[in-house]
């Protein structure tokens, strides 16, 4: 690949490589994994709390849209789309992870217990602090999670998470001030 060709590919939208991925083209999804793939980890990390499953959540969006590039509807924006698949995924997975919690508290051990044990060893004022801003984003609801992630770890705008979530971008607004006004309440409460 020569330099002028290497520069148009580096600049082309991501709609127009999802366009050439339907058509055939691997190196569009080549391109389309070096783009996103570490900032959907970052992103799917935010629900999950643990970057293998993100990796892996990550992993199965990815091969997704390499199976069925067709699915992708060209009027929306790639981005908006890989980022919803991938929240739905992290959803997913969160209700497996807290179905199969529910059974190994009903049939092992109590899993409050454990978790009360370890906390109540620590020493150290940053394991309490973050151990309660843990215990503050746990309590928080999928959409708030959602919320928190995109606009304070992904650092986007508002009118980009109005559209990920399908929300109008006052409810984003609104949706803010109220998730950081509970984790402020909820944090000063462990103090």
């Amino acid at each position: 690949m020569n330099i002028q060709s290497t520069n148009r590919t580096a600049t082309t939208s991501d709609e127009v490589l999802m366009a050439q991925l339907a058509s055939g083209k691997k190196e569009a999804f080549e391109l389309l994994y070096e783009r996103y793939f570490d900032k959907l980890v970052w992103f799917a990390s935010g629900f999950l709390q643990q970057t293998e499953q993100a990796e892996d959540v990550v992993q199965e969006v990815f091969l997704q849209i390499i199976r069925s590039p067709h699915q992708f509807d060209s009027q929306r924006k790639f981005s908006t789309w890989v980022y919803t698949l991938t929240g739905n995924a992290c959803r997913t997975m969160l209700k497996t992870d807290r179905n199969r919690e529910r059974l190994l508290e009903q049939e092992v051990i109590p899993f409050v217990a454990i978790h009360d044990q370890v906390y109540q060893h620590s020493q150290h004022d940053y394991a309490l602090l973050k151990k309660n801003i843990a215990l503050a984003f746990g309590q928080l609801s999928d959409k708030e999670k959602s919320l928190f992630v995109l606009r304070f770890e992904e650092e986007l705008s508002l009118s980009a998470i109005s559209e990920i979530l399908s929300l109008p971008e006052g409810s984003v607004k609104s949706g803010i001030y109220y998730l950081l006004k509970k984790i402020s309440t909820s944090l000063k409460l462990r103090v």
